[in-house]
């Protein structure tokens, strides 16, 4: 239970909740599921690549099945990597291997990748497993899941395009097979608005927020459903720190930015060292060149990533709205999103 008038419990209005029914889903998950079956019964399922903007409810969506599959099968292990993190071949191998086989005998420090790789084969070869690499793209060495792609192994790929592993090499690619894609647009307005309604009648007292100030934090969050719940639970909190027994529309209105820059901020703390250093020289230069951004970048890193790669990282990074990108080619300027 939570204190105060307006909220009653405040865990439908985090990030970790799942609910129980996840809303404007449906179709996503009849495609997943069909897809996943085989896995139940002993047969290897076409891969599946989840994209779509952050959001979206790709990566609650997939979890969420995996726990179900997991319950009614009984003897499905699973594992959950998420490739911001653990962005190397060595680290996405030892993740899964912590999860899915006893971890006493692996070690990160002195562990060969052989080791992880022998390791990591005797426990798919005994057993089904479930893995989802969440920010596939962000894989920096793809051909980890060649080892990946094994019979009685169901692969979730999550990404924000449904390019993700067009730069994995063809060796690998022939072994995952075809992809099934399964897309995920931005809610619209009205989807956002009941998902913040269902959120609200878990979370708050009845008659605490109103239609429309749900119908303002909706448009707010342009399509995005975690940045709306967390609208909405910033403007909850500031209503019950001044002990009052309704969401305001001030409340809202100094929500809406905090949220915005909530969302910011988690993103920003999911990029990789390198990413880190080109958002450090772009803050620092407000606006630079890509050619000086490049120059700048190799005179601070002692094993750079190609010119190729970073290119990647900046346009994943103008997608995700953490710098802007004008012009096109060597006259191309980035500067940080305000």
């Amino acid at each position: 239970m939570y204190n105060g008038r307006v909220i009653h419990d405040l865990d439908p209005l985090t990030e970790e909740f799942i609910p129980e029914a996840m809303l404007h889903r449906n179709a996503q998950r009849k495609i997943i599921e069909d897809t996943l079956d085989p896995l139940l019964k002993g047969y290897k399922p076409r891969p599946l690549l989840l994209y779509g903007p952050a959001g979206t409810g790709k990566t609650s969506l997939a979890t969420d099945i995996a726990q179900d599959l997991t319950d009614e099968s009984g003897n499905l292990r699973t594992a959950y990597v998420n490739c911001w993190v653990d962005y190397s071949k060595f680290r996405v191998l030892y993740s899964i291997v912590q999860q899915i086989a006893s971890p006493l005998l692996i070690h990160r420090k002195g562990t060969p990748t052989d080791e992880l790789v022998e390791r990591l084969e005797r426990s798919l070869n005994s057993s089904r497993c479930l893995i989802i690499l969440d920010e596939v793209d962000q894989l920096k060495d793809k051909d980890a899941l060649y080892v990946l792609a094994r019979p009685g192994v169901g692969l979730v790929f999550i990404a924000d395009t449904e390019g993700a592993l067009l730069d994995a090499s063809l060796r690998t690619r022939s072994r995952l097979g075809t992809l099934r894609t399964v897309g995920f647009k931005v809610y619209s307005v009205d989807e956002l608005i009941s998902i913040l309604t269902a959120r609200a009648k878990h979370a708050l007292y009845p008659h605490t927020v109103s239609p429309e100030q749900l119908r303002s934090i909706a448009i707010s969050a342009n399509g995005d459903a975690r940045r709306a719940i967390e609208t909405l639970r910033f403007s909850a909190e500031d209503a019950q720190r001044s002990d009052r027994d309704s969401i305001s529309d001030s409340d809202i209105e100094q929500a809406i930015p905090q949220a915005k820059r909530e969302s910011n901020e988690r993103g920003i703390s999911k990029l990789n060292m390198h990413q880190r250093i080109l958002y450090a020289i772009i803050q620092e230069a407000k606006t630079i060149g890509s050619a000086d951004l490049y120059h700048r970048y190799y005179e601070q890193v002692h094993d750079p990533v190609r010119v190729r790669t970073l290119r990647d990282y900046l346009q994943k990074m103008t997608f995700y709205g953490f710098v802007h990108s004008r012009g096109t080619g060597r006259w191309r300027t980035y500067s940080l999103a305000e």
